[in-house]
């Protein structure tokens, strides 16, 4: 429950104010009447000052997670033959980590059943798992499932009752709002820290492909991935995915997964033990307008053969909602995607030109995809070539550059041998007099439309 700030504001200013006209009011008196008044209109509000009623309520649901394996040490001095050689190790000998340990956090989600959520690199290639509760019992988990895209994982112990926690909305956060952050950072079971909000929606650090992240500045530090991010009633908010890497130490900044896809995820992995992902087929940029305003997202990859080709999704279409959503960012619409089922029924926005079009469309099973190698002379090179489409970019039948100089223009603007010509500027170019119309009516910024492999890509070019 948030503070009525201004309420506050205007009580502190009336007794300011009655105080002018009481000179003889020790300034002790005063200070003492102010603090009153504001543990007063604190408690009326229902806001907890001390947080503790809170922790009371979670820790019991806090568990640390330790594992151990047996697994292969990598690193990049061992790729060096001059290294392995001083090292003695020949040729395709690999060195092997005995009971490699891993500490991190969990939160207990399903009382009765005993299951955990925590984050997969926590529990990732375990030969062992143990979860210990705040009341110092320990128990041998076994692995549910995982999912790498949302780094989450989901654990069950043969314990009951258990305390569990309850998810809450994060999309009811907003910047400035109070959170904890509650875990076993550096092994110290039961930790909790405090802060706010920082940051909503934060994408691009490379570290997951999903990235929705909540921000915070509750300290956290390595081993308090999987905990929990709650909220003055408790609720858990998101699932800790640690700290900016490879900075690994607490700096101000960390990061939790969001309630709202955590949940989702999880109780798929309950259910399956994996995450079942529809494929639309479909890659976008951001891109702005000549004036430097925002342009959209405009459709620059198409996989031929793909759900997005087959019901009318064009390069050069500027993705404008999904569902309803609108869209403003690649990792938005990327997010989007990435939790929708197989069969799942969406409705793409896109503004082509100047319609606006609203296209039905419905995801395929990524394992049913039909492929075939490529001519020997390439390689060995996976494709799927339709053998009619709706598309003028998935049509083979343009012009094959036969060979692209790797020090020309060609090459550094992205064509290679053996590319599909089909359009430029959007328009069909399948012999050398259309090619040769269509570059003299451009302004000197081109875009060329090609077929690679079973995917159709846009090249803008100058």
């Amino acid at each position: 429950m948030r503070v009525n700030a201004s309420a506050r504001e205007a009580e502190m200013l009336k007794l300011l104010q009655g105080a002018q006209k009481m000179p003889n009011v020790p300034c002790l008196l005063l200070t003492f009447a102010i603090q009153m008044l504001t543990v007063s209109f604190a408690s009326a509000s229902g806001f907890d000052l001390s947080f503790s009623g809170t922790l009371d309520r979670v820790s019991p649901a806090i568990v640390g997670i330790s594992t151990t394996a047996n697994r292969v040490l990598t690193n990049e001095m061992l790729d060096d033959k001059n290294v392995r050689r001083i090292l003695g190790l020949p040729e395709g000998a690999l060195i092997v980590e005995s009971n490699a340990t891993t500490t991190g956090s969990g939160v207990i989600i399903d009382g009765d059943n005993g299951y955990i959520v925590t984050s997969r690199h926590v529990i990732a290639d375990a030969d062992d798992v143990a979860v210990t509760l705040k009341d110092g019992r320990v128990f041998a988990a076994e692995i549910v499932g995982s999912d790498a895209t949302t780094d989450l994982g989901v654990i069950k112990i043969g314990a009951s009752p258990l305390v569990a926690l309850e998810w809450g909305r994060s999309s009811d956060l907003k910047v400035g709002d109070f959170v904890a952050a509650v875990g076993s950072p550096l092994g110290l079971e039961q930790t909790a820290t405090f802060g706010i909000v920082s940051g909503l929606g934060r994408s691009g650090l490379g570290v997951d492909d999903y990235e929705d992240y909540i921000q915070t500045d509750a300290a956290v530090n390595p081993g308090s991935s999987g905990g929990a991010l709650v909220n003055a009633a408790g609720e858990l908010l998101g699932v800790m995915r640690g700290v900016p890497i490879p900075n690994e130490a607490s700096q101000g900044i960390a990061f939790a997964i969001p309630s709202d896809i955590a949940a989702q995820v999880v109780q798929a992995l309950i259910k399956d033990g994996e995450i079942k992902r529809g494929w639309l087929g479909v890659s976008v940029t951001f891109a702005r307008t000549d004036d430097g305003n925002a342009g959209g997202l405009v459709v620059d990859q198409l996989a031929c053969n793909s759900p997005a080709e087959r019901q009318g999704v064009r390069l050069g279409d500027i993705i404008t909602a999904l569902n309803g959503r609108p869209l403003s960012t690649e990792a938005s619409f990327n997010n989007l995607v990435s939790l929708l089922s197989p069969d799942a029924r969406i409705t793409l926005d896109v503004r082509r030109g100047e319609a606006i079009e609203r296209l039905a469309l419905t995801l395929s099973n990524p394992d049913s995809i039909q492929t075939a190698p490529m001519h020997p002379v390439l390689g060995t090179v996976v494709f799927g070539l339709p053998v009619s489409s709706p598309s003028r970019a998935c049509m083979p039948s343009g012009p094959v550059l036969l060979m692209v100089p790797s020090d020309g223009a060609a090459f550094m603007a992205g064509l290679r041998t053996g590319d599909y010509l089909t359009a430029i500027n959007g328009e069909p170019a399948f012999s050398a007099g259309q090619i040769q119309d269509l570059l003299e009516q451009s302004d000197g910024r081109i875009s060329i439309d090609i077929l690679r492999a079973g995917t159709a890509y846009r090249i803008e070019a100058e």
